[in-house]
């Protein structure tokens, strides 16, 4: 009997979980691309080879709000970064054509409830000031280490308009093979965990849709999907440049590397890898 029990409440747990993620949708909003040395990206790539790099916001529609992770770049990014940041980066910075997140969004009359960033860099942040009325949930480590960062990493017009910040910590609640996580919805179908090394409240979050299928949007832990196949880290130039604490990076790498050897279905989405992301479309494209 208590068998049987067990087995039916593991049952009725999976058919909540299902009811909760039915019609959890979500889309990658491009809002602009450029290309770059795959050499640069990672460690040992290519210098005689060029990749595409993907400036993305997650627009994400669970039936309990409307999300975005990131922002991608915004309406004020050209003054942002011409006005901000060190002549001597940019050529590294480059970026290409923008389409605003909030242009795409207005034009189908989509409403953002609450911001979720994965870090708090210039390329990832630069369109707060387009949703100034959104709430942007970030942990306590983040939103100190926006307060101090320069440039390169942060330009600080991307918060002068006062982001409303919702901080948040992480509770000791295992998943996916780490120690703490945060449950958003109580449902398990967007669950955050902390990536911290890029930066020190650096995140993740995996999304889980109806069908089982699961994703893991990691920000830029490693800007490609090789650097957790490897491992491998950043081109040595790009992580003294971004990476703010190279051992933490390192150890989020080998993390990320052995899940993947154990969840052979979980599919990971770096920030920046359009080789990954161009698998799965863009809005108003929807995986779900």
């Amino acid at each position: 009997m208590r068998l049987r029990s067990y087995l039916l409440s593991l049952l009725l747990a999976a058919n909540c979980l299902s009811a909760q993620a039915e019609g959890l949708r979500f889309a990658l909003v491009k809002t602009a691309e450029t290309e770059t040395l795959d050499a640069f990206t990672v460690e040992g790539g290519n210098w005689t080879e060029k990749v595409k790099a993907n400036h993305v916001a997650v627009l994400i529609q669970h039936h309990a709000a409307t999300l975005l992770f990131d922002t991608g770049l915004g309406r004020q990014v050209d003054s942002q970064f011409g006005n901000e940041m060190p002549w001597w980066d940019k050529p590294l910075m480059q970026y290409g054509a923008v389409t605003p997140a909030r242009d795409q969004l207005d034009r189908d009359g989509i409403r953002v409830d609450r911001i979720l960033l994965s870090h708090v860099h210039w390329d990832h942040a630069s369109a707060l000031a387009d949703f100034p009325e959104v709430p942007v949930w970030a942990p306590y480590e983040e939103i100190e280490f926006s307060e101090i960062a320069t440039p390169p990493a942060l330009l600080p017009s991307q918060f002068a308009h006062g982001v409303n910040w919702r901080p948040f910590t992480f509770l000791p609640v295992p998943f996916m093979g780490f120690e703490e996580s945060l449950d958003l919805f109580g449902d398990r179908s967007l669950v955050l965990v902390p990536l911290s090394g890029h930066t020190p409240g650096s995140l993740g979050l995996f999304l889980t849709l109806a069908d089982g299928r699961r994703f893991f949007f990691t920000g830029d832990a490693s800007w490609r999907l090789e650097g957790f196949t490897g491992p491998k880290e950043k081109f040595w130039v790009s992580r003294k440049l971004v990476d703010n604490d190279r051992e933490a990076t390192r150890a989020q790498l080998q993390k990320v590397h052995d899940l993947l050897q154990k969840e052979t279905a979980l599919i990971v989405v770096p920030a920046h890898d359009a080789k990954v992301q161009d698998q799965l479309g863009y809005y108003p494209q929807w995986v779900q």
